[in-house]
């Protein structure tokens, strides 16, 4: 997961979006609700723990959904082995706040050249709807 999400943010710069990545197993919580009220768009990126989100995960995306940010859209990438339902869990948890999902990207096992292409696709997506609400 962590190299399809430093993929993800070198595209997103490499489109001038600006991008404020947080690991979170070594995030102030307060940074990160911070950052929440001026972002147009949240990217959740984990991989399957069991068959759901890493707790750490599970916890930040609590946070928006309590916060209620004006976050307009929200994606997901992940990896699993086995399957699972993070995709489904996670944006459940978002019911308090008004966002369109964006189609996630969600990779079994290693990520392979067609994965980055999807990463690419999701950050062109990004771009055009950030255009949109200028």
């Amino acid at each position: 997961t962590k190299e399809m999400i430093d993929y993800f943010v070198d595209a997103l710069i490499e489109r001038g979006i600006t991008v404020k990545p947080f690991n979170l197993t070594k995030t102030d919580i307060g940074e990160l609700a911070m950052a929440l009220v001026d972002t147009a768009t949240v990217v959740v990126g984990s991989p399957t723990v069991l068959v759901g989100p890493h707790p750490n995960v599970v916890y930040a995306v609590y946070l928006v959904n309590v916060l209620r940010p004006k976050v307009k859209f929200a994606s997901i990438i992940g990896s699993y082995g086995w399957g699972g339902r993070m995709v489904e869990q996670i944006t459940e948890m978002l019911t308090n706040v008004k966002i369109e999902i964006l189609d996630p990207v969600m990779v079994k096992g290693l990520p392979k050249k067609e994965d980055f292409k999807e990463l690419d696709r999701l950050a062109d997506e990004i771009l055009n709807k950030h255009r949109g609400i200028k």
